[in-house]
């Protein structure tokens, strides 16, 4: 698979202390996307499946709240992502960010499997236009939160109402912002 970053605790893209995976490749490179620098590949960027799983698996005596799964286009990687789930030793909530609508995933046998290993997904491209500045864990408000496990629900409702979150990092003399930004 292809992996840009992994960043822990991220508390700005769902409830809790979280893990936050962006998979690198993009098929959907929709304007005004706020990680164009993951619409491409890079062999550098290679990872075994359970090498991540493994590197995840070793975080298991941290505070996990849950995992986010974002990029690039998580959706374009399904195969390698179901088997980092599979190899997952702790047990926790995995929240997944995708361009495609979950109508078009349902369709797609291979998509939809992965649409079964997770808790929540978050759909459909970001337009600028429609970002409100506002809506939490969305980008836009055409995009929908979908509770794939309705156990999910109370914590979703609660971290919603807190809304839009920003971390940043420094790193190597670089900064990354973490979070749903305003237009």
């Amino acid at each position: 698979m292809y992996l840009d970053r992994i960043l822990y605790p991220i508390t700005a893209l769902g409830p809790g202390e979280r893990i936050a995976i962006w998979v690198a490749g993009c098929s959907r490179e929709c304007p005004y996307c706020a990680n164009p620098e993951l619409w491409s590949r890079h062999d550098e960027q290679k990872i075994e499946p359970e090498r991540l799983a493994n590197y995840i698996n070793a975080m298991k005596d941290k505070k996990i709240d849950g995992i986010t799964i974002t990029g690039g286009e998580p959706f374009d990687q399904v195969e390698a992502l179901i088997g980092v789930i599979n190899e997952l030793q702790i047990e926790t909530e995995i929240l997944v960010f995708t361009g495609y609508k979950i109508e078009e995933i349902k369709e797609n046998p291979v998509q939809n499997r992965l649409l079964k290993a997770i808790d929540v997904l978050i759909d459909g491209e970001y337009i600028n236009e429609l970002n409100d500045g506002k809506s939490t864990l969305r980008g836009s408000t055409n995009q929908r939160i979908h509770y794939l496990n309705s156990k999910v629900i109370p914590q979703y409702e609660e971290y919603l109402i807190e809304g839009r979150k920003i971390q940043n990092f420094v790193y190597e003399y670089n900064t990354l912002s973490v979070g749903i930004h305003n237009p």
